[in-house]
């Protein structure tokens, strides 16, 4: 498992706080108090949220041991090192205990402690070691705060302003301390969606590596992975301004309920463009991306688009290459895979999957294809052949 943010923006005396009461809500030691406070540092510091959850996993696939001496081993041990890392937490590992480990519940809490302790460590020290090694001015000078999930993952981020951030696998949001002070901008690799508090007084404005999307207040999707052919934009409520990078001067005005998608790393003539899809995009543009606008099809069972479906945990394709559908869910998975056959490559797939292991959703593929296939499997690598 690999980690990447840090807790290590505060005075030592926050940071051994958030420890204390992470502890005590991991073995079910938190009070209702404990946990509002917790919740208050959270809201105060949304770059930890990835942390946060790295360290929720690391405690439901690695229950406590049961030995007591092995637990204040483990625990005296992790102070040990954040000592080293001239890190202070609580009184010195020499002195007293710091709990009482005589009941079941005590021991819980002192196996939380140490596995907070451990994570935030190997933190601190992956977060000076990139600093250390960084070129940008804002991220050397620890200016930058920036969320990411694995693949595999998702995570929920709360901005200072109170917008709400959910981030899907493989993705990154970033953004300065004074972030809301004149201005609200976020930067954002992968796919998020957003759900903006209103400040007509403070844009918010979210740049990405093909597009740039300026808010009021509203509801939507933007899915802008790099090494995507598509960058795309799904607006759900209220209205978005677009601005394509290598068209600064055009301006595309969304509308509740319509997708817009940029082709990626393409320089096509803007007459091959139809100008029924784009929304004041001059005749004079010597040369553009590929532009769409195009209505969101709506399930008719219960209002809800594909495009944000994978907040509810729903991974849907609709008439989706299998090549393209398959980069989704290498990220959905966390798995590699490769299709060696060319014609399965471009096959059109439609479903949903939602609680299905990889297994099982190349079993539901296998089948629901005219084309047969099989698949080798080891460890995360999955090659796909006829």
């Amino acid at each position: 498992m690999s980690y990447t943010g840090t807790i290590t923006n505060l005075p030592f005396m926050s940071q051994e706080k958030f420890w204390i009461l992470f502890s005590k809500k991991l073995s079910g030691e938190a009070s209702a108090e404990d946990l509002e406070e917790l919740q208050l540092l959270v809201q105060q510091h949304p770059e930890w949220q990835y942390s946060i959850q790295n360290l929720e996993d690391l405690w439901k696939h690695n229950p406590p041991v049961t030995d007591q001496m092995q637990e204040e081993d483990a625990y005296l041990l992790h102070l040990h090192r954040m000592n080293e890392l001239n890190i202070p937490f609580g009184d010195n590992p020499a002195n007293d205990r710091l709990i009482d480990m005589e009941t079941p519940s005590r021991r819980k809490w002192y196996w939380a402690a140490a596995a907070v302790l451990a994570i935030s460590a190997g933190l601190l020290l992956f977060n000076r070691i990139s600093r250390g090694s960084g070129t940008d001015k804002d991220a050397v000078a620890g200016n930058i705060n920036e969320v990411s999930t694995r693949p595999g993952s998702k995570s929920m981020v709360k901005l200072p302003d109170g917008s709400t951030v959910w981030l899907n696998a493989g993705s990154k949001i970033s953004y300065t301390k004074d972030f809301g002070k004149d201005i609200r901008e976020v930067y954002l690799t992968g796919e998020g969606f957003f759900d903006v508090t209103k400040n007509k007084e403070k844009p918010f404005i979210i740049h990405t590596s093909s597009i740039n999307i300026k808010v009021l207040g509203t509801s939507f999707n933007v899915r802008a992975y790099p090494e995507d052919k598509q960058t795309e934009t799904s607006l759900i409520h209220g209205s978005i301004e677009v601005t394509i990078k290598n068209r600064p001067n055009d301006k595309i005005i969304l509308s509740p309920s319509e997708k817009l998608i940029v082709e990626n790393n393409q320089a096509l003539q803007t007459e091959n463009v139809k100008p029924s899809t784009v929304k004041a995009v001059p005749a004079t543009a010597a040369v553009a991306p590929m532009v769409s606008i195009n209505k969101l099809k709506y399930n008719v069972a219960d209002s809800t688009v594909a495009e944000t479906q994978w907040i509810n945990n729903k991974l849907v394709f609709r008439d989706e290459s299998f090549a393209d559908l398959a980069v989704r869910m290498e990220r959905w998975y966390d798995v590699n895979i490769e299709i060696n056959d060319p014609v399965l490559r471009q096959a059109r797939l439609n479903g949903i999957f939602e609680k299905e292991t990889i297994q099982q959703a190349l079993e539901a593929l296998r089948l629901s294809l005219p084309l047969s296939f099989k698949y080798d499997q080891n460890g995360n690598n999955i090659i796909i052949h006829r």
